[in-house]
């Protein structure tokens, strides 16, 4: 049998935990940054704020958008798509 005190098993147990933990947020990750962008429909409903910066998603609203956190009006500003391009 082999010998091992108790805080070798205690150190693998932490890094074997860490790893797999990483290794799924990984996974996680990739599938949800996946879903956002392989969809072009989604990635037209991100919108930026002109006043505050911030970004927010809407999808009831084509050409003007209201930024949810300082009530500004946005209007979507007209950029070539690099996908359909490239």
């Amino acid at each position: 049998m082999i010998k091992t005190d108790i805080t070798t098993l205690v150190f693998f147990y932490i890094l074997f935990s860490v790893i797999g933990i990483f290794i799924i947020w990984t996974i996680l990750g990739y599938k949800s940054m996946r879903g956002i962008l392989g969809n072009e429909k989604s990635t037209e409903q991100i919108w930026k704020c002109s006043i505050c910066f911030h970004t927010y998603i809407d999808s009831l609203h084509d050409d003007i958008s209201v930024c949810p956190l300082c009530g500004s009006y946005n209007k979507r500003p007209l950029t070539t798509n690099l996908r359909k391009h490239g």
